[in-house]
């Protein structure tokens, strides 16, 4: 079984708006959600083999936050050729991923995010699927089973089988 789990950035900042937007930091809220992610990884023994991740600030700070209490991946590759992209890019990036990486946490931008789900799940009628496309809100991911032999086979073979938000995680701790 391969998984991917694909993460919106956590929330940025608009303090400075003489910053290009490859250079907005997390805000106060992105910081918090995203160590609350990070909890719920961790207390659901969630790691990672392989991290694609945006090299934009907001990107590379939400991963960092992840990764103070996650074990360390064997692999991250960041490229600024993840930022702005299209779905069918970040695709080839993770076809060309190894099997022997398991599991895969893809932290980018929206619309690619949700493009890129949509592209490669078959249960586009799941709830999930529904909430997911409705808006994929900062901080929020996506887990995707795919029964392959590669991550060369990934394209139209996912089930969406988990979609989390900041806020379900919130709730569930009350």
């Amino acid at each position: 079984m391969f998984e991917l789990y694909v993460m919106r950035h956590s929330k940025s900042s608009w303090s400075n708006l003489n910053l290009k937007d490859f250079d907005r930091p997390l805000n106060k809220r992105g910081k918090k959600n995203a160590k609350l992610v990070c909890e719920f990884f961790v207390t659901k023994k969630i790691n990672f083999d392989y991290v694609l991740v945006s090299s934009s600030k907001r990107t590379k700070k939400t991963l960092q936050i992840l990764l103070k209490k996650l074990k360390k991946p064997k692999k991250i590759f960041s490229s600024k050729k993840l930022y702005l992209t299209d779905e069918k890019k970040i695709i080839e990036y993770i076809k060309k991923v190894p099997k022997t990486y398991n599991s895969i946490l893809l932290i980018n931008h929206e619309p690619v995010i949700t493009n890129l789900v949509r592209e490669l799940i078959k249960n586009h009628n799941s709830n999930l699927f529904k909430l997911l496309n409705y808006k994929f809100s900062t901080s929020a991911f996506a887990k995707i089973n795919f029964k392959i032999k590669d991550w060369s086979e990934v394209v139209n073979k996912g089930v969406l089988k988990e979609f989390v938000r900041p806020k379900d995680i919130q709730v569930s701790k009350e």
